[in-house]
């Protein structure tokens, strides 16, 4: 009986060790993933009001808020020692999950255009003094001053 139930339980583990649903912890970003989840346990007015105070707190600018929808995104923010900038996009779900997700662009205009390019989805990167790390550590200031709740990683 205990044999059975410990393979039931290696094998549920291993099948959902697969899926592109499952999040990683805190201690845990892997690359590739492009989501930050902040776990609230608050009502989602509750969380989409705590979380727009907090990034204001930041001395970061909010550009466009939907309390309806708990949407939310900031100003973009420019990092000159990587030449590009970045905007925060918020989602907030009704049990409280704060959805976060980076995009970025380089400043360095197109010289077709004249202009930068557009804004692109951020996916976290490993190597250090990169764009995608420097983002997760930008980010991650913001979040762990937040409060002291669940953070997960996703795709």
């Amino acid at each position: 009986m205990q044999k059975s139930f410990l393979l039931l339980l290696i094998f549920w583990l291993l099948s959902i060790s697969d899926s592109k649903l499952w999040a990683q912890g805190r201690q845990d970003p892997y690359p590739g993933c492009s989501s930050i989840l902040i776990e609230t346990r608050l009502s989602g007015a509750a969380a989409f009001g705590s979380w727009s105070r907090h990034i204001e707190s930041q001395g970061l600018r909010l550009d466009r808020t939907d309390p309806t929808l708990l949407q939310l995104n900031t100003l973009p923010i420019s990092i000159k020692k990587m030449n590009c900038e970045y905007f925060i996009e918020s989602k907030v779900t009704d049990n409280g999950t704060i959805l976060v997700q980076l995009n970025w662009r380089t400043l360095t205009t197109d010289s077709t255009t004249n202009r930068p390019p557009s804004f692109q989805k951020w996916t976290y990167g490993a190597e250090k003094k990169s764009v995608a790390f420097t983002l997760y550590n930008e980010i991650m200031r913001v979040v762990d001053t937040f409060g002291n709740y669940l953070i997960w990683y996703s795709r």
